[in-house]
C-alpha cells in the first residue's frame, strides 16, 4: 500500500510503452473504485492500455478493467478477490485504523531500503482506507480481459492462488526480487 513506481526497477523500463505510475494523491476516496477511476482520470489510463499490478496496485488494475477496456492485466503479487488475502491480515485489518502509522512512517524514513523509504513515503490516511475498501471488495468478477497471474511460491501477504502462471521463488515483492523473470514472462505474453 505505501509502494511508488520504485516496485518496477530497472529490468521493467524494457517493456515497450512501460510507465509505472504513484499512487494519486489521497482525496478521501473510500473504495478501490474510487481509486481505480481516480488513477484513470490522473494518469491517463486509455481504453486498449495494458496493465500490470502488483498487490493493492493489481487488484486496483482490477477495478480499471470494469472502467476501460483493458486486454490484458499482469497481476504480480496480487489478488482477484478479498479472499485471497493472507487470513492473519484479513483478521488484523482493523488494527490499522489505531495503528501509530504516523510514527512508523516517520521511523521507517530513517532505515536506508527502497522498501523503508517507500514506506516513509505513504499516506497513513490512505493506508487506513484501503485497509477497509480491500475487505469490502467485490473482486474482478468476470472480465473481458485476459489475465495472468504471476505469483511468488512465499508470499505471505497473498498466498499464491491454485492457478498462476508463473510461479517464482519468491515473496510478496516479486516484482522488485524478480524482476527480470516478471518482464521476461510479460513480454511472452
Amino acid at each position: 500500500m505505501g509502494a511508488d513506481h520504485r516496485m518496477f526497477p530497472a529490468p521493467w523500463a524494457g517493456l515497450k510503452g512501460f510507465v509505472a505510475h504513484d499512487w494519486v494523491k489521497y482525496s478521501g476516496e473510500r473504495s478501490l473504485s474510487d481509486v481505480a477511476r481516480a488513477m484513470c482520470e490522473a494518469r491517463g489510463i486509455q481504453d486498449g492500455d495494458s496493465l500490470i499490478g502488483c498487490s493493492l496496485g493489481g487488484m486496483v488494475a482490477c477495478e480499471i478493467t470494469k472502467i476501460r477496456r483493458i486486454p490484458t492485466l499482469h497481476l504480480v503479487g496480487s489478488a482477484v478477490a478479498k479472499d485471497e488475502i493472507s487470513g492473519l491480515l484479513a483478521a488484523l485489518h482493523p488494527l490499522a485504523q489505531v495503528a501509530p502509522l504516523e510514527l512508523i512512517r516517520l521511523s521507517a524514513g530513517k532505515l536506508p531500503s527502497e522498501l523503508t523509504q517507500m514506506f516513509a513515503g505513504l499516506d497513513a490516511d490512505f493506508v487506513r482506507a484501503m485497509c477497509r475498501a480491500i475487505f469490502k471488495w467485490e473482486g474482478l468478477g468476470t472480465t473481458g480481459t485476459k489475465v495472468y497471474r504471476l505469483h511468488g511460491r512465499k508470499d505471505r501477504v497473498i498466498p499464491p492462488p491454485a492457478k498462476c502462471d508463473l510461479l517464482l521463488e519468491g515473496g510478496h515483492l516479486i516484482s522488485m526480487t524478480h524482476a527480470a523473470e516478471c518482464v521476461k514472462f510479460v513480454q511472452l505474453t
